[in-house]
């Protein structure tokens, strides 16, 4: 992440070293990892913050600087983690609510697909020799990352909030395994998270473990998954607006860090815009997209819940982009119906 913020304001290491009164040995150690920034005293890493900030770097970029800080500490965490050591109720993925922001982050390494917010940021530089363009970990490595997050996910107590927290969020996490056995492990997990829910179209917090099971098999090909969850968990209005919520504090609307899934029940859509989330759904509108399922869904009930969010440019992308999708013949018949209802009710907008 330092790396990308370096090239962003146009420096090479020689520069960069100069300008923070460093030697650029130091700068190729923090940027390779072999010194990690973590490592840093706090005051150096404030003065390192503080120069950034004169030398004009984003502000975004800083604070993705910040959260890649907390991506590096997870990844050490697991790493630290034995195969055989008990599952601690303060696990990191039990103590907090992730956000796409970590998230992307946390899983860089492994998909080696940079966060969206960086895919502008670095300027071409020439560069001497083969350089990463990633952040890489040894086979090994990700083996036990992965390994150790299924097996959190298998010895969660979800007798509680915080054990069904870490059971959704490891799952979630090691659904970007590519190893072959990934998705059956995620099919069973699934069916079993199925089975102990029942019938029930209530949100409790194994709904949000079923809601995050879907989007992993989605994301792996198997969107019959979601659109299944979407028809019997999205049946009544505290689902759809616990779905609302959780894409608000998820692309960051909601901006107060959480503790548990409470959050999705507990908030009112009248707390956050809906701008953000409809700013971002409108941009995910494409068949290739695994959740334009959830997506188009999600969007016809923040318009029919929230309809303050839409005006100006926003509701003209909107548009567009729903007229786009009506002429794709893959569409499923209840996105269809959905993506009708938005463009009527943003008729009834503009005609209003």
């Amino acid at each position: 992440m330092l790396k990308v913020i370096r090239e962003s304001i146009g420096l090479t290491q020689e520069q960069f070293a100069e300008h923070l009164g460093a030697d650029t040995t130091t700068i190729q150690g923090w940027e390779t990892g072999r010194r990690p920034l973590m490592a840093m005293p706090l005051g150096s890493f404030l003065r390192l913050r503080h120069v950034l900030v004169r030398m004009g770097t984003r502000s975004q970029l800083i604070t993705q600087l910040e959260t890649a800080l907390e991506a590096d500490r997870f990844i050490g965490y697991v790493m630290g983690c034995e195969r055989n050591d008990p599952i601690r109720p303060d696990h990191l993925l039990a103590t907090w609510v992730i956000t796409r922001r970590f998230t992307d982050l946390l899983v860089w390494p492994f998909t080696q697909q940079p966060p969206s917010v960086l895919a502008d940021a670095s300027r071409t530089i020439t560069r001497r020799g083969p350089v990463a363009t990633a952040p890489r970990l040894l086979p090994e490595e990700r083996a036990h990352f992965f390994d150790h997050l299924k097996m959190a996910a298998e010895r969660a107590d979800i007798a509680d909030a915080s054990g069904l927290l870490l059971r959704r969020q490891a799952r979630y996490v090691a659904g970007f395994d590519d190893r072959p056995d990934t998705a059956e492990w995620l099919r069973h997990m699934q069916k079993a998270e199925e089975r102990r829910a029942g019938r029930s179209r209530e949100w409790t917090p194994a709904w949000a473990v079923i809601r995050s099971g879907a989007h992993s098999l989605a994301r792996l090909g198997d969107r019959e998954g979601l659109r299944h969850f979407i028809r019997t968990r999205l049946a009544d209005e505290p689902c759809e607006v616990a779905n609302l919520n959780y894409w608000a504090y998820w692309l960051g609307e909601v901006p107060d860090s959480q503790t548990t899934d409470l959050f999705m029940v507990e908030l009112r859509p009248e707390q956050w815009r809906g701008t953000t989330v409809l700013r971002h759904l409108a941009g995910k509108l494409d068949m290739a997209n695994p959740y334009v399922d959830v997506v188009v869904h999600t969007i016809w009930a923040l318009v029919m819940l929230c309809p303050s969010a839409l005006h100006g440019r926003l509701s003209v992308e909107l548009e567009d982009g729903a007229t786009r999708m009506l002429d794709e013949p893959e569409l499923s018949s209840q996105a269809r119906r959905e993506l009708e209802a938005v463009l009527y009710a943003l008729r009834m907008i503009h005609r209003g």
